[in-house]
């Protein structure tokens, strides 16, 4: 295949067609068969002025191309040349040309024949009429709609061997062992439904509620934002638009020393409040975890609870187990004394108060 011999183009200029059967012309060819097509001056007794040709380049070439690649592989020819005039084109001037050499004519009346119904059809230029009334109109080729009609044949006759209308069978056949859940509907709801509710008192813990009045008066409230309501309530003795909330710290880094602080390089794993160690006692017992607590303990605290949280979630029935079985033994546990540390003005204070009571007692 000598695609060298190939010639194809676009071009607003005037088409010599003198020029164009001089590129095909070879030595070894005994005929050279071409197609003129020019511009008329009617359509639909309508008069025609002058004609109007748009293109996308860069594809209408590569479509010249696969036609002039189409005819080497049907037919033995030697030169292909394939020229289409653009913009304005005016009566009785060329607007494509095609031109076919090969040794005999017969392959080059075929070669010339196809190459322009596959031009007409498959090519991206548009044409557009402009008449004397200044009228203008678009104009789709006949091979172009011939090609729809066809594809459309195509397609039914497809869908008629396929039979796509065929129903396909609901059920199917499934090995049981490869069913990983084997679980009722009303127990997958069940499931379902305790995801949710676990998903979502996460997010009300998460969501701090400002600036909130709830009522039952006030049904609508129910409905409104997790984290405001945009009610503006003034509380008693406070300045502040948001809710303060005093807790009392029973152990933590404002009842500790600083100077104990900044003297202390490590902390013992040891060094943590009974509280602390009464929770993770009784999270280790209730989930069966007997290992040694790590250095990080309130990182592997965080991590049981929410291990736990998460058996609840997909098999809440063994909630009940645990209840049942583990929690009769923490009943037998005493739970750990708690001692409060004083200060000195504290204990100066209780000094006081037991002198007082014993200067009382002897008056």
């Amino acid at each position: 295949m000598d695609i060298s011999k190939n010639f194809v183009k676009l071009q607003q200029a005037e088409l010599n067609i003198a020029e164009i059967m001089e590129l095909v012309t070879f030595s070894n060819c005994g005929a050279i068969s071409s197609f003129v097509g020019i511009t008329r001056d009617n359509f639909e007794n309508k008069k025609v002025i002058k004609l109007e040709y748009e293109v996308y380049e860069s594809m209408a070439l590569k479509e010249m191309t696969n036609i002039c690649n189409k005819i080497r592989s049907q037919w033995d020819v030697e030169g292909i040349a394939i020229y289409h005039r653009i913009g304005e084109v005016p009566i009785s001037k060329a607007s494509v040309v095609i031109a076919v050499s090969s040794p005999h004519r017969e392959e080059a009346l075929k070669a010339v024949e196809y190459a322009i119904n596959t031009l007409k059809a498959s090519v991206p230029i548009w044409k557009k009429e402009i008449y004397e009334t200044k009228e203008q109109q678009w104009k789709q080729n006949k091979e172009s709609l011939m090609r729809e009609d066809s594809e459309d044949s195509e397609i039914q006759r497809f869908q008629k061997i396929t039979n796509i209308n065929e129903k396909i069978p609901d059920k199917d056949i499934i090995d049981p062992s490869i069913i990983q859940i084997q679980a009722s509907s009303e127990e997958l709801n069940r499931r379902i439904d305790s995801f949710i509710e676990r998903k979502r008192q996460q997010v009300n813990t998460m969501n701090v509620q400002e600036f909130c009045h709830h009522s039952e008066k006030y049904s609508d409230n129910e409905n409104s934002c997790a984290r405001v309501n945009a009610i503006l309530i003034q509380r008693k003795d406070s300045k502040s638009h948001v809710k303060v909330h005093r807790v009392l710290n029973t152990w933590g880094p404002q009842t500790i020393d600083r100077s104990i602080l900044s003297n202390s390089v490590t902390i013992n794993a040891s060094d943590y409040s009974p509280i602390l160690d009464d929770r993770i006692s009784a999270t280790e017992r209730i989930i069966g975890i007997n290992k040694p607590v790590p250095k990080d303990i309130y990182k592997r605290l965080k991590n049981i609870e929410d291990r736990i949280l998460y058996l609840e979630s997909i098999s809440p029935e063994y909630k009940e187990f645990w209840v049942t079985e583990q929690m009769n033994n923490l009943k037998d546990i005493s739970k750990p004394i708690q001692k409060r540390t004083y200060s000195m003005a504290e204990l100066d204070f209780k000094l006081d108060e037991l002198e007082d009571k014993y200067c009382k007692k002897i008056k």
